[in-house]
């Protein structure tokens, strides 16, 4: 019950994300899109546990969560991906202090261990 109550949120937040679940192998891949802009992460994430794999779906939300709550993602694409507590951020955002405030934001999540930023501006 408490995969399908996770699956469901992500399914719904800010961005989109596709994974598996099953131990062993999960690949995952995130989209987004603005007009001309898009943005598309394929990553592998190996986990020994399903519940590996919840916890960073957790962080996933709760990253898109809080770039929601603050805005600085709104209409722009950006991705967010973890893996084993490390967050990615990829995508397009307006500016460089805005991308390097989605940073700020996604190292503040409690249980983020580590944060890759690479999202551009324009």
């Amino acid at each position: 019950m408490a995969t399908f109550a996770i699956a469901s949120l992500i399914g719904g937040g800010l961005l989109a994300v596709n994974a598996r679940a099953e131990p062993g192998s999960t690949d995952s891949s995130n989209s987004a899109s603005r007009e001309n802009d898009s943005v598309n992460v394929t990553a592998e994430h190996h986990y020994n546990s399903p519940a590996e794999r919840a916890n960073d779906a957790l962080l996933i939300t709760e990253v898109k969560a809080a770039l929601a709550r603050d805005g600085v993602a709104d209409n722009y694409p950006v991705a967010v991906d973890c893996d084993h507590g490390k967050i990615l951020l990829s995508g397009v955002v307006k500016s460089a202090q805005d991308a390097k405030h989605a940073g700020d934001i996604a190292s503040a999540a409690q249980g983020v261990t580590g944060v890759k930023n690479q999202l551009t501006w324009h």
